[in-house]
């Protein structure tokens, strides 16, 4: 009988409990700094990262080739026979398909992959949908075509205070986002159905955003069964109230906040606020 492993990469945002309880494998991206190097969630925490943005602003960078291959070996020695990894939008990272590249080329595992078209806990939702379909004992084709349903029923939405580090990653347009940090306009992004970053709404004033973002929330899932992650860059108490607010008009069957990773926070700063949401 096959035995199916689900891995993922760092940008997930999954909690220790849900990796802990599925045996989900992470390979963690890398933070390059002018003199050192980190893995990340391993080397370096959301909290230190933000410390050391302030006296510089690193790079992000794809996991190491033998993080990558440790990991196939682990899974092997483990017993699994066939690998799906569910990964970080190609639209944003080349982690998915140098990850993939390496999953087809190693013997002795049978390797499949989807890419999320996302990141963050929304790719982290997909992940976790993944690894209880294994419990329930989906065959691997099942897995796929269902998680491609439940990323059309989701809706991830991201504010930040500061658009100095999507400027500094060339995630979005350096004009565009110094003259957006003049007038102090805190755009709303959404990664769209091509898996890249767009604007959906440019908004003066970080409230005024958290209150687009909600209102949009509202319209598209008012009264349904939802579950819902709010991810935050030093911003847990703001992230509270979020929730609090979407409970209102949502039946909230799963909820979680979530500190958005360190390679994450490269591009984001202090300041992010997320919504995920998902129709269950």
């Amino acid at each position: 009988m096959n035995k199916i492993a689900v891995i993922t990469d760092s940008a997930s945002d999954l909690s220790i409990d849900t990796i802990k309880k599925y045996n989900i494998k992470v390979i963690p991206l890398q933070i390059h700094f002018s003199d050192r190097t980190y893995k990340d969630g391993i080397e370096i925490k959301p909290a230190e990262l933000y410390e050391m943005l302030k006296s510089e602003i690193p790079k992000s960078s794809l996991p190491s080739h033998d993080d990558i291959v440790a990991v196939f070996d682990q899974l092997k020695e483990e017993g699994y026979t066939d690998v799906i990894y569910i990964g970080i939008s190609t639209g944003l990272s080349g982690t998915y398909n140098f990850i993939k590249m390496l999953g087809q080329e190693y013997e002795g595992l049978n390797f499949y992959s989807f890419d999320t078209k996302t990141l963050s806990c929304a790719e982290g939702m997909l992940v976790s949908m993944a690894a209880k379909m294994i419990k329930a004992s989906y065959d691997i084709k099942r897995i796929l075509d269902e998680l491609s349903k439940i990323r059309e029923k989701m809706l991830a939405l991201f504010v930040v205070k500061d658009l100095t580090y999507l400027i500094k990653g060339g995630r979005i347009n350096k004009v565009t986002g110094v003259i957006g940090n003049i007038l102090k306009l805190c755009p709303i992004i959404h990664v769209n159905s091509n898996g890249i970053y767009e604007i959906f709404s440019k908004t003066l004033g970080f409230s005024k955003s958290l209150n687009v973002m909600i209102k949009e929330v509202e319209k598209r899932f008012q009264g349904l069964n939802v579950a819902v992650t709010v991810v935050h860059g030093l911003e847990e108490e703001m992230a509270k109230t979020v929730l609090e607010k979407i409970k209102k008009f949502c039946i909230v069957i799963d909820e979680a906040i979530s500190p958005v990773t360190a390679v994450l926070g490269v591009h984001t700063g202090p300041g992010l606020i997320g919504i995920i949401v998902r129709e269950v």
